[in-house]
């Protein structure tokens, strides 16, 4: 496994540097936990029956929105932290810069490969099924019934 410098390294040939991407992520993945887990805590609140009182009045805070972006936080930063995850999340990062993406014209392209095989399909088993159906039911019994 490289190390965090190298996969930069590897990575800077966009002249993003994968760190930076990986802040990015955890901050998105932050504020998306902390507001999950916020209507989390609201429902343990209420479950539970414990006062849930507003801290500022008129944000509409409450006891539970700070103790899910509080757990959020806390969370995100243990997992930004961990040595091991850090690395991953680099090297995650890294590997994602050296993806050769398809440009718009080979996407359409390809989605016009896709619906078009699609519709020969459809039409084959369309076809195979009706011959089928008519075997079964028609054409069977008529010749069954002669003998």
């Amino acid at each position: 496994m490289a190390t965090a410098s190298e996969a930069s390294q590897q990575a800077n040939r966009s002249g993003i540097d994968p760190k930076r991407l990986v802040v990015i992520f955890y901050l998105v993945l932050g504020i998306v936990l902390a507001l999950f887990l916020e209507h989390v805590f609201g429902l343990l609140w209420s479950r539970f029956g414990w006062s849930d009182v507003e801290l500022f009045e008129g944000l509409g805070w409450r006891v539970s929105t700070l103790a899910g972006y509080a757990a959020g936080l806390a969370l995100v930063l243990a997992t930004y932290f961990h040595p091991r995850t850090h690395a991953l999340s680099i090297d995650v990062a890294a590997e994602l810069m050296k993806v050769t993406w398809p440009t718009w014209s080979e996407t359409r392209a390809s989605t016009m490969a896709v619906v078009v095989a699609s519709l020969v399909a459809a039409v084959l088993l369309f076809c195979i099924d009706t011959v089928a159906y008519n075997l079964m039911v028609e054409w069977l019994p008529a010749l069954w019934g002669k003998l």
